[in-house]
């Protein structure tokens, strides 16, 4: 039987207190991909080009999830996309005080903002990446797969999110994604192995964005240093925390890997 296995990024297979991928976890991933009918995924809500830390290691990757599910690559190859409604986009931008919240249009391998402010400064700068041009009509000229929506608090966003039919994943105080209800990593995952026959599907992550998944693994694993409550109660394991380096230990201790 093929054992698939699909990890998060931040914070599952690359520590943002950190800055780097632990040793323990790049030995797995070696691991992963080297042993015969092992396979692995990237599960991820960064687009393609915001991955720097994966430089030296995305060949090992076999599936990868961008932009929580909205787009999908099997051996480098695009084999799913689902791009924001036109319509969905705009409804969002008529509910928001442009004083207060600052929308983000993510395309696959950009993005921009309808203005600057210290609540977008403060997420990009907590994950690595630069502040995005501002440009107001972007989605106009290209396909927007998510929104990021920053404000003061997570209050704000909420007020917003819930006028929407868009899913809501928060990633730190004041920031979410905006996305399909239709676009989620575990929907793409299931796109990308649809083809796939007598396999077990292992996924790992710590975000809200994780939870579905999660759910969906014949494994499911946790992070112990994610916030979210209800991933860790639907998990079937907790690992250990993504700063401790134990991770290869972790998968060898369920018999994951010999």
């Amino acid at each position: 039987m093929k054992k698939i296995i699909f990890f998060d990024l931040d914070n599952t297979l690359h520590s943002t207190n950190l800055k780097e991928i632990p040793s323990q976890t790049l030995k797995l991933m070696e691991k992963i991909a080297n042993t015969p009918n092992m396979y692995l995924g990237l599960a991820t809500g960064r687009g393609p080009k915001k991955i720097p830390m994966l430089e030296k290691y995305e060949h090992l990757f076999t599936y990868k999830v961008f932009i929580n599910g909205a787009i999908a690559y099997k051996n480098n190859k695009r084999v799913y996309n689902n791009p924001l409604k036109i319509e969905d986009i705009e409804q969002v931008l008529s509910l928001v005080d442009d004083s207060k919240v600052t929308i983000g249009f993510v395309a696959e391998n950009t993005e921009y903002v309808t203005q600057h402010s210290e609540e977008i400064d403060y997420g990009m700068k907590d994950f690595d990446l630069n502040l995005p041009e501002i440009k107001k009509d972007a989605y106009k000229h290209m396909d927007v797969y998510q929104l990021w929506i920053f404000a003061k608090d997570n209050k704000d966003v909420e007020k917003i999110a819930n006028q929407t039919r868009l899913l809501c994943y928060p990633w730190h105080n004041g920031g979410s994604d905006l996305v399909d209800p239709n676009t989620n990593k575990a929907f793409a995952i299931a796109k990308l192995l649809e083809n796939e026959t007598n396999y077990q599907l292992i996924t790992v992550g710590d975000g809200h964005n994780d939870i579905k998944m999660i759910e969906m693994a014949d494994i499911g694993i946790a992070m112990s240093n994610s916030r979210f409550t209800e991933l860790k109660e639907k998990a079937d394991y907790i690992a250990p925390h993504v700063d401790s380096n134990q991770l290869y230990d972790f998968f060898k201790k369920l018999n994951i890997i010999d």
